[in-house]
């Protein structure tokens, strides 16, 4: 297969011409992030390889054994803002993702939108432990007015139990545009 430049979304080393992703973000220490246990925010503007940088750092977490990581694109929650359809439709994201990697995910029940992402990411600890799980949420500015919130509260309310077997130890909110700015403009 002939490999071509790819400028319209992640990159595939197999199929375009790259940089290695890691490369580029060697001095940004990012294993740090995991090691103590904190919540983060990369924005950028597009095509600058984001996706493809945790698609790509997602898979190598993975490999080493140590880790369950998942990347998850918010991006289908464009537009909508009330949380009774956009928190479901980020646990439908969630569970696709997990299932396009082999990795295992829990089925929630409830459907609750205010708890359903944090019970999700509670039980989905749980069941990967004695890993810990760290989640790339990809694309979250997309969320807007009550989905953003209710997403950030979810996020928040388990932040102080994030622990291995309890919920997520690590998580990324990756987007073009600083989830701060949006918050303080909102």
């Amino acid at each position: 297969m002939m490999k071509s430049f790819n400028t319209t979304g992640p990159c595939d080393p197999q199929r375009h011409y790259m940089l290695p992703p890691e490369e580029r973000l060697v001095g940004a220490g990012l294993s740090r992030y995991i090691d103590e246990q904190l919540y983060w925010v990369l924005h950028a503007p597009r095509q600058t390889g984001k996706t493809t940088f945790l698609i790509s750092w997602m898979r190598e977490l993975n490999a080493s054994d140590k880790y369950v990581a998942c990347y998850v694109s918010v991006e289908r929650c464009q537009g909508i803002q009330d949380i009774e359809r956009a928190i479901p439709a980020i646990y439908d994201a969630v569970r696709q993702s997990a299932r396009m990697e082999s990795l295992p995910v829990p089925e929630i029940i409830s459907g609750n939108p205010v708890s359903l992402l944090s019970e999700t990411l509670e039980e989905w600890a749980k069941l990967v432990a004695p890993k810990p799980l760290i989640v790339l949420f990809d694309e979250v500015d997309v969320l807007t007015g009550g989905a953003m919130i209710s997403f950030l509260r979810q996020l928040r309310g388990g932040f102080a139990s994030r622990e291995t077997g309890k919920f997520p130890v690590s998580v990324a909110l990756v987007g073009m545009r600083d989830l701060k700015d949006y918050l303080v403009q909102s």
